[in-house]
């Protein structure tokens, strides 16, 4: 993907005139990263505006006991945790490369802020962006509040089969934690105590639902 339409599938960027989007692509440039190499860490000062051009970018945080807790997985045309790019301070979480040949797009943050003040409407639709992100966070919480990691997965495959009595798992279970709110191992873990327990054959990343019934009963609250 290049740049220019990685830009206009941002959210709080899809919707400026071409001239503003010009601008902002005018103002950046493009840095490549190998799976694994940071792109920035906790309390680093805030790099801009980043987006995801091309591979995957991992947002991730340590616990006390150093495990890592996957936060979100940004893809190509969305941005990268651009809570600091408005409110000044530093990152909350760590980012990295998630695969090979990642690239990212990034608009240092003063001349973003220059970029603002001389559009305005960028400030506009962040905002927008912004609490659709809250929203989405909050429907997070509130399912790990309430769903236990078992429910949450189930639901997860219900979705991913789409109907479908066989299906592949296309995420890494790393990633299917990072949707769940859940870390690798646990995911691995459920996975084999559905399989268990008979709700599904689980052979490598092949699913085949064996009681479509049960694993229903599993998902709901």
């Amino acid at each position: 993907m290049e740049p220019a339409a990685a830009l206009r599938r941002v959210s709080f960027l899809k919707a400026l005139p071409d001239a503003v989007l010009r601008a902002v692509l005018s103002s950046g440039r493009v840095r490549r990263l190998q799976n694994g190499e940071v792109l920035f860490m906790e309390h680093q000062k805030c790099l801009g505006l980043v987006v995801v051009v091309s591979g995957a970018v991992k947002v991730y945080s340590l616990d006390r006991r150093g495990r890592e807790m996957t936060v979100d997985r940004q893809e190509p045309g969305e941005s990268v945790l651009e809570l600091p790019l408005f409110d000044g301070g530093n990152y909350p979480a760590s980012a990295v490369a998630a695969t090979d040949d990642t690239a990212v797009f990034i608009v240092p943050r003063p001349v973003f802020e220059r970029l603002t003040a001389d559009h305005p409407e960028i400030a506009a639709h962040a905002l927008r962006g912004l609490a659709i992100r809250m929203r989405r966070l909050l429907k997070m919480l509130e399912a790990q509040a309430l769903h236990t990691v078992q429910m949450r997965l189930a639901a997860y495959l219900l979705r991913a089969a789409d109907g479908r009595p066989a299906f592949s798992l296309q995420e890494t279970n790393e990633a299917i934690g990072s949707r769940i709110g859940s870390v690798r191992e646990v995911v691995s873990r459920t996975l084999r105590s559905l399989n268990e327990q008979g709700a599904i054959n689980l052979k490598g990343r092949s699913v085949t639902i064996v009681d479509a019934d049960l694993l229903r009963r599993i998902a709901e609250p």
